[in-house]
């Protein structure tokens, strides 16, 4: 192409020159009606609402150009076949294009290193330049890289065996293994409670002679009585309180029925197994001694039992015998 002379301003032909005219253009319509040369620009780069296309889809698309070492060429028929003809893309030079991928590559990196990105972005606020900018980039990559190696090695080390467990502390208040209930005002034994265990039921003692339980008549021979025990001496009771001590006939109600239920709970408890053991004398206003004894086991591996055992009158008189 020939050069202008100096002083004439020099002519743009081609997609060239209608370019220039779109962004230097005069304006027309003084009063803003006519649209800017930088938006009709726009327009005719930029992509319009409609058009799906997508800047980081670099799948080859269907173009009359192509680009072969950098040049650009388009298609052309000359009359006897379709030749590439080298042209000049005003809009897209391959230093542009290069700049494109270094930029996708960038943000590719960026989504998968955060760190990284926000290295970039201090270095960008700061104004440094593209070189700074894509070294504070890998640098982040790096130490995000380096964190999640440590951040693991850490959840590793953090993995520790569960402590020993305690054991548990025993309770600050103990029931006693025999709970016997107080006298009523009569002076007569009303009943007794037991958890009985291997280790309870030994220790049992005989009655006490020297204590005389209502209804007594002063002679067992005599009468055929027995000072018994509500807890029997078998099962752990003891024959010094006067709350387990009743006056019942020493045949049938001591022996055989009352020893009979008492030795079965024994054999029981020997056996591993934990009773609830409960005994009351069933009275009536007639006389001091009990008419009758309620007695209960519910063990920790049989079925309750129960039994209501009958204690024969003694003289008419017994009520009003007392200690």
């Amino acid at each position: 192409m020939a050069l202008a002379p100096r002083g004439t301003p020099r002519a743009v032909t081609g997609s060239t020159g209608e370019l220039y005219k779109k962004l230097f253009g005069s304006q027309e319509g003084a009063n803003g009606s006519a649209a800017s040369p930088l938006a009709a620009a726009a327009s005719a780069v930029l992509p319009t609402i409609g058009q799906r296309r997508s800047y980081l889809d670099l799948r080859p698309r269907l173009s009359e150009t192509v680009t072969i070492g950098g040049q650009t060429y388009k298609e052309v028929d000359n009359g006897r076949a379709n030749v590439l003809v080298p042209i000049d893309d005003p809009l897209v030079s391959p230093a542009m294009r290069q700049d494109q991928q270094r930029a996708i590559s960038r943000v590719m990196f960026m989504a998968d290193h955060p760190l990284g990105g926000a290295a970039y972005g201090l270095a960008s606020l700061a104004n440094a330049p593209q070189g700074t900018r894509d070294a504070a980039l890998v640098a982040g990559g790096v130490a995000d890289v380096a964190l999640l190696g440590a951040g693991a090695r850490g959840a590793a080390a953090q993995v520790k065996p569960a402590p020993p467990r305690r054991q548990v502390a025993p309770p600050m208040f103990t029931r006693p293994s025999s709970r016997l209930s107080a006298l009523n005002a009569k002076g007569q034994a009303t009943g007794v409670s037991a958890t009985l265990t291997r280790s309870t039921i030994v220790g049992g003692t005989k009655a006490n002679r020297k204590i005389t339980p209502p209804g007594w008549l002063g002679d067992g021979k005599t009468y055929k009585e027995s000072r018994g025990h509500l807890q029997a001496r078998s099962l752990g009771g003891t024959g010094d309180d006067m709350r387990d001590l009743v006056t019942i006939k020493q045949n049938p109600t001591n022996t055989p029925q009352m020893s009979t239920f008492e030795d079965a709970v024994r054999r029981r408890v020997l056996s591993g197994e934990v009773i609830d053991y409960f005994v009351k004398p069933l009275y009536t206003d007639a006389a001091l001694r009990p008419f009758a004894i309620l007695m209960t086991a519910l063990g920790s591996r049989g079925e309750p039992k129960g039994v209501v055992i009958q204690n024969p009158p003694g003289k008419p008189d017994d009520h009003r015998k007392s200690p």
